[in-house]
């Protein structure tokens, strides 16, 4: 079935969007690639951002976690979004991305502790799916405006990138596969430490 076909199930395409980010916040929650508060989502829809709030449990969304926000221009509720809008507004403004998840995967994130510029896999599903990841090394790893430029400047050559002590951003031109890859970089960052050991 193609996207537009399978969004054709649904009531609206906004609808559509609604029920991706809430199925994809249950996926990432009970992999553990986020904790109970943790971690965002965002599709960009036309001129507009649709992203969870700021503090909601991405493992039980609801349609009324979920804000819509300008691509362009800061408003006031901004305040309401979640506090990595900033570094998501700076991926959709440049580069293709349709949809974007932010998570903690563990064993992905705790790598960065020992890895200066790039994690490479070792097991050759992460060589075929994943390759080269980035790591973005920045002052403040949360929220700030160095971080959204470092992480949107990378992310214009690769899909995801990891950001040291902090976590990944993924980008994609859907929630599934921009799911797939977070999840993927999470298996593969198990097997590089377990095979490391």
């Amino acid at each position: 079935m193609s996207y537009k076909s399978y969004i054709k199930c649904y009531k609206d395409e906004l609808d559509f969007i609604s029920k991706d980010i809430i199925f994809t916040g249950k996926v990432l929650y009970k992999e553990g690639l986020v904790t109970s508060h943790a971690g965002n989502i965002s599709v960009k829809h036309k001129d507009s951002i649709i992203i969870t709030k700021t503090g909601r449990m991405l493992g039980f969304l609801k349609k009324e976690d979920l804000i819509t926000v300008s691509i362009d221009k800061p408003q006031e509720k901004d305040k309401e979004a979640s506090s990595e809008l900033i570094v998501h507004r700076e991926i959709y403004k440049k580069t293709d991305a349709k949809a974007i998840i932010h998570a903690h995967p563990i064993y992905a994130t705790s790598l960065t502790f020992k890895m200066e510029r790039y994690f490479e896999p070792i097991d050759n599903e992460g060589k075929l799916f994943i390759g080269t990841v980035p790591i973005v090394d920045v002052e403040k790893a949360t929220a700030s405006l160095e971080l959204a430029q470092e992480v949107s400047s990378v992310l214009k050559e690769y899909n995801l990138c990891l950001v040291k002590t902090h976590g990944v951003f993924v980008k994609a031109d859907s929630l599934n596969y921009a799911l797939k890859l977070c999840s993927d970089l999470e298996f593969c960052a198990k097997i590089y430490t377990l095979a490391r050991l």
